[in-house]
């Protein structure tokens, strides 16, 4: 092998060594540019979620509610049987006819 055939394989060898590494080089930042985007996404989608919470922590504190809502009712029936026992303490004996 002469010092010309030499020098082509070598120059061939470096240029598909160099063809090689800038496709390695082009699909790293491909993948990097991916996950940036993906890592996007991924934020945005959290504060969706965190939104969907906030929007829907009233729903979850209806059980709450009703039980407050059921004790009011029950503090509300005794305050007016009690009003009614008082009315009808305090009201005159009815009037007999004769």
């Amino acid at each position: 092998m002469g010092e010309k055939q030499f020098l082509r394989y070598w120059y061939t060898g470096v240029a598909v060594a160099v063809a090689i590494v800038a496709a390695v080089a082009a699909l790293l930042l491909t993948i990097i540019g991916t996950a940036r985007g993906i890592l996007g996404n991924a934020r945005r989608a959290l504060g969706i979620a965190n939104e969907i919470v906030d929007n829907t922590r009233p729903i979850w504190e209806l059980e709450r509610t009703n039980a407050v809502a059921a004790q009011l009712l029950r503090g509300a029936r005794a305050i007016d049987g009690h009003a009614t026992d008082v009315a009808d303490a305090l009201a005159p004996p009815p009037r007999v006819d004769r």
